[in-house]
């Protein structure tokens, strides 16, 4: 199966930090293993760059609409 590396970076940058999530996520790395080295060295430098940029307070801000961050008064 060819999966393109935008693909996979998509996976990583959802969440998926492990081989075996990727290969869940979009299937990269489930056939023949070949490209396993490419999808841990993505993972990799996804989790430097991250590091290297500090912590993320809200890392699925989007999750949550907008008004659940509007605060109202009990009658």
């Amino acid at each position: 199966m060819a999966v393109s590396d935008t693909a996979v970076r998509e996976a990583i940058g959802q969440g998926c930090h492990t081989r075996h999530a990727v290969t869940r996520a979009c299937g990269a790395g489930g056939d023949c293993g070949a490209c396993h080295g490419m999808i841990e060295d993505l993972i990799e430098d996804h989790l430097e760059a991250a590091d290297a940029s500090g912590p993320q307070l809200v890392a699925h801000a989007q999750l949550l609409p907008e008004t659940a961050l509007v605060r109202t008064r009990a009658a």
